[in-house]
């Protein structure tokens, strides 16, 4: 799982939207052609922003992510803490909910909890 997790922080948001939407589209067949970066891309926003709010309750008030954030040395360790949280409010597998974890990382956990 460690090298899958390197692997996706290395990636750009919106690569991680593709795969996202990619894995939200065709959980058994990541491979599946017939879907275009676009429309992976534009299903995996619309995937993040519609639970947007349960994910910013579950994370910043009842984990209390802005008091924590200073617990975590790297992003990674960040990643493995927030994925869980990430599948329980939005109930997807572990490797989904692990790309979700780290697009919520990339744009800003500070700023989706409004830390001081």
């Amino acid at each position: 799982m460690s090298s899958d997790v390197e692997r996706l922080l290395s990636k750009t948001v919106d690569d991680l939207y593709e795969e996202l939407g990619r894995s939200l589209i065709t959980p058994d067949y990541p491979s599946a052609g017939s879907v275009t970066k676009q429309n992976a891309v534009q299903r995996g926003k619309s995937f993040v922003s519609g639970s947007l709010e349960k994910l910013r309750a579950k994370i910043c008030v009842d984990w209390h992510f802005c008091g924590k954030r200073n617990q975590y040395g790297d992003f990674q360790s960040l990643a493995y803490a927030i994925a869980p949280l990430v599948s329980s409010v939005v109930g997807v597998p572990a490797t989904t909910a692990m790309i979700v974890a780290i697009i919520l990382i990339k744009s800003g956990l500070d700023k989706l909890c409004n830390c001081p």
